[in-house]
């Protein structure tokens, strides 16, 4: 026979089940605010991606127009080559480093996460739960 001042002590089985509901509750209210978190660092590295690659387009046109000019006069004085050609290197080489700076945003966007690893520890701790509630036979 039990103790009845032991028994009284020990928590019955609706206490203990209130308990996990609540700390299950307070659980995934944190992984929630977690992986809001995370996904506005993720847009944030978004942003900021797209600021590049809009920044080196912007600044490939604009100063490849007013370079562009002035590279194509220097080389026709420099090598006596026709205009057209002179246009041509010039605009290639402006091209080329408004492409590298297109790559560099590209490459910013291309190591952003699809979904943040909070979602998978959420995965987790759910599935760890329903073991805990749901017993299986075996």
């Amino acid at each position: 026979m039990a103790h009845p001042k032991r028994a009284a002590e020990e928590p019955n089985l609706r206490t203990l089940l209130g308990e996990i509901v609540q700390d299950s509750k307070h659980l995934v209210a944190q992984q929630v605010a977690l992986f809001k978190a995370e996904a506005g660092q993720e847009l944030t590295r978004a942003g900021v991606g797209v600021a590049k690659c809009a920044g080196g387009a912007g600044a490939a046109a604009a100063g490849g127009l007013l370079t562009g000019f002035a590279l194509a006069h220097l080389l026709r004085d420099a090598t006596g080559l026709p205009m057209w050609a002179c246009y041509a290197l010039a605009a290639g080489g402006i091209g080329a480093a408004g492409a590298a700076l297109v790559r560099s945003g590209r490459t910013d966007l291309a190591g952003l996460g699809a979904l943040p690893q909070t979602t998978e520890a959420l995965g987790e701790n759910l599935e760890w739960l329903r073991d805990r509630l749901i017993p299986t036979a075996g």
